[in-house]
């Protein structure tokens, strides 16, 4: 078998294979419609049932899950701070609000500084403390106002000529309303009075009630 040469077997040869795809390029973003009988097929065998999964959260998922409703529970310095706010709504005699708009902590404390010259307290508190300090008492009507941002000023004086003078120096306050003499009175009133009067004493009689729908149209 050593001496039988090589030329005399047959040689088997290796298979060559070349790989191609076929019609081209598949296109990913818009591929193109199946058959018509492979569609069918696929559109009979799409579930029907709905899905009891399909509107829950991953917690509700979770085996064993109890949904647990935090209960309000009131916050002791909360409550003493409306105390505190009912007591500078009741014993002022001059009330503004402002809408306060993005502005430095120096700038602020200016105002502070300013309004406090004139006997004025400039103070800012969130709307769930002034929704305990004024429910059911004739001042309910000022919850229109508190949607956002809201800065209100105390005078234990009438003085609203001194209010705009200085407020004229921190364009971040927007006087919105105020509370004249336990009477509820707008932006344009305010002005009025500060232009006409130069006494500290009030007109009587000359303003609206203190009412939820005049609240609530100049809060607008």
């Amino acid at each position: 078998m050593a001496l039988i040469p090589r030329k005399a077997l047959c040689e088997t040869s290796s298979l060559l294979l070349q790989f191609r795809r076929f019609r081209g390029k598949i296109n990913i973003q818009r591929p193109r419609k199946p058959h018509f009988e492979r569609a069918k097929y696929i559109a009979l065998t799409q579930p029907y049932f709905i899905n009891p999964n399909k509107d829950k959260t991953p917690q509700e998922l979770c085996k064993g899950f109890k949904e647990q409703r935090s209960e309000e529970t009131e916050n002791p310095f909360q409550r003493i701070l409306s105390q505190e706010l009912y007591k500078w709504l009741t014993s002022s005699r001059l009330i503004v609000f402002y809408h306060s708009n993005p502005m430095p902590a120096e700038l602020r404390f200016k105002a502070k500084v300013s309004f406090k010259k004139k006997n004025m307290h400039l103070t800012q508190y969130g709307k769930k403390t002034v929704e305990m300090a004024v429910k059911g008492t004739p001042y309910e009507a000022v919850l229109n106002l508190f949607v956002s941002h809201n800065v209100m000023l105390f005078s234990p004086e009438p003085d609203i000529k001194t209010v705009f003078s200085i407020s004229k120096k921190f364009p971040q306050f927007v006087l919105l309303a105020g509370v004249l003499e336990g009477k509820f009175v707008s932006r344009d009133e305010l002005t009025a009075y500060s232009l006409i009067r130069t006494s500290n004493q009030p007109r009587p009689g000359s303003y609206k009630p203190l009412t939820a729908s005049v609240a609530k149209s100049l809060a607008v």
